[in-house]
């Protein structure tokens, strides 16, 4: 994971999305989200195409453009939020 956004923000918000493309495009779509900051691959299912992402942020607003970073990767074609938790201090 690229752990280099981090800050001491008293707010932390966690989300998990599954991202769809057709299994052939796993290697591409998987090295574009690995360059995405705070965003970690826990799991793939090469057969389905499908990936499992937890991606994390201190700024909702900043997580939302990663998404949408994510969402707009060539080869992906659907990308959906499956779980979203904010922490604070």
């Amino acid at each position: 994971m690229n752990n280099s956004g981090r800050t001491n923000s008293t707010e932390w918000h966690v989300c998990g999305v599954v991202v769809q493309c057709r299994p052939q495009d796993i290697p591409t779509v998987k090295t574009a989200l690995q360059q995405l900051e705070l965003t970690e691959i826990s799991a793939i299912d090469e057969t389905a195409g499908k990936l499992v992402v937890v991606m994390e942020s201190h700024n909702q607003g900043i997580l939302l453009d990663r998404m949408e970073q994510a969402r707009n990767i060539s080869g992906v074609l659907a990308l959906s939020l499956v779980y979203h938790q904010q922490d604070q201090n």
